[in-house]
């Protein structure tokens, strides 16, 4: 008798682990296209901060800016589903972030003005500093809550 609980116990902790390791996969697109729930602002949040993360893992810089689009559009989207009020998760720090270093990148490059690699780098650069910071927020409101 004793075996059969210890190997149900192992089955429920593997069983337990695979739903953990899905949900770590899920998106807010997935929730847009209703493959799961969220219930919390709290749950938005940390759906948001992991969706930014991985926007940052990109490298192409015209990857990171189509994949900002989708997710911003993602975020819209989820908006409309969620059953509960959210006004704190947007990107409006975001652009607020982004245009000042945006413009220093560009001046800065502004005397090598046929340098299109450097320009795009700093671009880049530019960016990932705005989403940066973007997921800072999000993570701080997350830790407030």
């Amino acid at each position: 008798m004793e075996g059969s609980t210890y190997s149900s116990l192992g089955l429920r902790a593997r069983q337990l682990r695979n739903e953990r390791d899905a949900s770590q996969l899920l998106t807010l697109k997935d929730f847009v296209e209703k493959k799961f729930s969220i219930h919390s602002e709290d749950e938005l949040k940390k759906y948001f901060a992991k969706d930014l993360k991985a926007l940052l893992q990109k490298e192409n810089l015209f990857d990171i800016i189509q994949g900002f689009f989708d997710l911003e559009t993602d975020l819209t989207n989820a908006y409309e589903r969620l059953d509960f009020e959210v006004s704190i998760v947007n990107f409006d720090e975001f652009y607020k972030n982004l245009s000042p270093v945006l413009m220093r990148a560009l001046l800065e490059n502004s005397h090598h003005p046929d340098n299109a690699p450097m320009i795009l780098k700093s671009i880049k650069e530019a960016l990932r500093i705005a989403l940066e910071e973007e997921l800072v927020q999000v993570e701080d409101l997350g830790a407030e809550s």
